[in-house]
């Protein structure tokens, strides 16, 4: 499935939810990854991005010195939403499950239903349990796991909490650190939810065929297991050139178009709307987002910055 990464650099609250508290030790010696990491500056205040991967590998860790100094240095630390308080967490819980009187099956066909059946048999996942959710948390449920068993994690929770957000958060919270937010969790399944239906039953069924057919994958998804390596030395250029390589699937033009141009372009106006209002404010922050929204050459979030005036440079010597 081409669509796997951006999706999953977007958001992986639901599959969270579904495994259950994760925790981990966040250490940071002198040397280690350089990540995808870019200085804002400007007349006020001065602002890091972080490209995130919401499932990660050992291999990814510790965060370099450019990092941890740059997290050190911020008074606020700013990721894409908020999925962890209480009010968050119930509210994704019920935008998650399906109104009375719907089901999955009904929604998604008899047809590609029963290629559910064989995946979540496959995954050792419960088919009862996806039964109750819509199309978008499923999709995300599905990537999030085959992801990690792609990156030769089998242990979810393990995977999850080896994702960069969540180290960040983790440091973050250890440091008594304010937090803010892109947006609510309202706005992000918003988008989600108001995919067409064409385009649902395209990112399900690729879904299901990558899993059903690892031997077959193309695009990013075959390129998965160099995502550590990518990040670690803070190679944008793979992500952003590997993606636009293969985001279009030909077939489904419309549909590919759709997914990119709702879940990347329209967020990242967005969310560089409110950066750049943060930095006319003042102060020093620390800003964790899916790494597409910065690296690709045409309407990112660092294109955008540079746009309203701002100095943005990418931190690749540590």
């Amino acid at each position: 499935m081409r669509k796997k990464q951006a999706w999953l650099w977007v958001a992986a609250a639901a599959a969270m939810l579904l495994a259950g508290a994760l925790g981990w030790v966040f250490t940071h010696p002198a040397e280690g990854s350089k990540g995808i990491l870019y200085r804002v500056t400007g007349e006020q205040g001065e602002m890091y991005l972080l490209g995130s991967i919401h499932v990660g590998t050992k291999e990814m860790y510790p965060f370099g010195q450019a990092i941890t100094d740059a997290m050190a240095a911020a008074d606020t630390f700013v990721y894409e939403c908020d999925t962890t308080s209480d009010a968050a967490v119930a509210e994704i819980r019920s935008r998650m499950a399906l109104p009375d009187g719907q089901t999955l099956k009904g929604l998604i066909g008899d047809t590609l239903y029963t290629e559910l059946e064989a995946v979540t048999d496959k995954l050792s996942l419960s088919l009862a349990t996806l039964d109750g959710l819509k199309p978008w948390a499923v999709i995300d449920n599905l990537a999030v796991y085959s992801t990690a068993a792609e990156l030769g994690e089998t242990d979810i929770s393990a995977a999850l909490s080896l994702g960069v957000e969540k180290k960040v958060q983790t440091y973050a919270q250890g440091h008594g650190k304010q937090t803010a937010y892109l947006e609510t969790a309202d706005e992000q399944i918003d988008m989600l939810e108001g995919f067409s239906d064409a385009l649902k039953n395209y990112l399900l069924q690729s879904e299901c065929d990558t899993i059903l057919n690892p031997q077959n994958a193309s695009g990013m998804d075959a390129s998965i297991n160099q995502w550590p390596t990518w990040w670690r030395t803070g190679d944008a250029a793979a992500f952003s050139s590997q993606y636009l390589g293969s985001y279009i699937t030909p077939g489904y033009e419309t549909q590919c178009q759709e997914y990119h141009d709702k879940l990347i372009t329209q967020r990242n106006a967005h969310m560089a709307e409110k950066l750049g209002q943060m930095l006319q404010d003042g102060g020093n922050y620390f800003v964790t987002v899916g790494l597409l929204h910065l690296t690709l050459p045409e309407g990112s979030i660092v294109e955008r910055l540079r746009e309203q005036g701002y100095t943005v440079e990418q931190i690749i010597a540590q």
